[in-house]
């Protein structure tokens, strides 16, 4: 793959649409193509920050760098922790302890199911059920081959 210099210049004739096709297609395969790069070499850069980097004291392992490369001085295995209820062992805990009525809630949801049984038995008209469905318009471009 060429490396583009930022001094490069790429003019594009904004009214060419083939032109700006092409362009699009070129900077969207080098998207693709740096994002595998990257993705292979985050895996590298882990395992040698893994094997050579030092513990904080919140998990995460630091590599300093031998050289400041561009301003970066260091590298982090950064560790991100996320909570999820696990909601079969919290019932399952719940209900040892007898705290079924004081910790549960009852919330009320739209069975879609029943609201479509209500249109086609002509409880609900179709302007309601658009009503209740507003729609939400997001456009992408795709490129498409044949």
């Amino acid at each position: 793959m060429p490396r583009i210099s930022k001094q490069e210049s790429r003019t594009i004739d904004k009214d060419d649409s083939l032109s700006q096709a092409q362009q699009y297609i070129f900077y969207k395969k080098q998207v693709e193509y740096f994002q595998e790069q990257m993705k292979e070499l985050r895996e590298d850069l882990f395992s040698k920050i893994e094997s050579e980097g030092e513990k904080d004291d919140k998990g995460n392992i630091i590599f300093e760098l031998p050289t400041e490369i561009e301003g970066f001085t260091s590298m982090t295995k950064q560790r991100r922790v996320t909570r999820k209820i696990d909601e079969d062992v919290a019932f399952e805990i719940i209900d040892e302890k007898g705290l079924r009525d004081k910790l549960i809630k009852t919330v009320e949801i739209i069975d879609e199911d029943a609201l479509m049984a209500a249109l086609y038995s002509d409880e609900l008209t179709e302007e309601e059920i658009d009503e209740m469905y507003p729609q939400t318009v997001v456009w992408a471009l795709v490129m498409n081959k044949r």
